[in-house]
């Protein structure tokens, strides 16, 4: 029985991020140098784990993420178009201020097609997509980077979660990843389960010592 499993990083927390502008897949801005000490936190949680390749989502937020993480293993991130953020159409790059209740009107529906952008089941299929394709691709006992998004993250959570459909649902709504956080998806034989919610660094290397 084939298994592989993926380490699934947020990127660092970015200029939007912090200035409260909408980001979805259609907009991009640099990591906060701020951010980086947690990104390299990251990187020394996962140093014990051998990693086999890395995938990330083509974005350069999640790109330059990728490179950090993976410093120094020889290995560099293979950008894959199926990882990329939910895409907020026209609301992309707008300030949440003034626009907050057009983004919490689609959130709820997830859907965003009413602005130009993608709908949840979309996403979702993206995210089958990106799973199969990088399981495919990999050999049993494989330990895979996947580097990508805090909203696709709520769709990962909606396939993969063990729980029933309401509870998947209502913590897809709610969850908070952590910029820079880990979690963890196990495929076998091309069946995935989010075997861990996202962590911080810190929480991730407490929970799990040894690996």
């Amino acid at each position: 029985m084939k298994r592989v499993t993926f380490y699934y990083v947020r990127h660092g927390r970015t200029e939007y991020n912090r200035d409260g502008i909408i980001q979805g897949g259609r907009v991009d801005a640099p990591l906060v140098h701020e951010s980086i000490p947690a990104i390299e936190a990251t990187a020394r949680a996962l140093a014990p784990i051998p990693l086999s390749r890395c995938y990330s989502s083509p974005l350069g937020r999640a790109m330059e993420t990728a490179r950090i993480v993976t410093a120094g293993r020889g290995m560099e991130a293979e950008p894959l178009d199926d990882l990329r953020e939910f895409d907020f159409g026209d609301l992309d790059g707008k300030p949440y201020a003034g626009n907050r209740l057009k983004f919490a009107r689609c959130f709820v529906r997830q859907d965003f097609s009413p602005y130009g952008g993608e709908t949840g089941e979309q996403v979702r299929g993206r995210v089958r997509s990106a799973f199969g394709q990088m399981f495919d691709q990999a050999a049993d006992g494989d330990n895979v980077l996947v580097v990508c998004h805090g909203a696709f993250f709520r769709y990962v959570l909606l396939e993969y979660y063990p729980a029933s459909r309401l509870c998947r649902k209502l913590m897809s709504e709610t969850i908070k990843t952590p910029n820079a956080g880990i979690a963890v998806i196990v495929g076998e034989s091309g069946r995935f389960t989010l075997a861990e919610l996202p962590v911080t660094a810190e929480r991730f290397v407490e929970r799990y010592p040894s690996r």
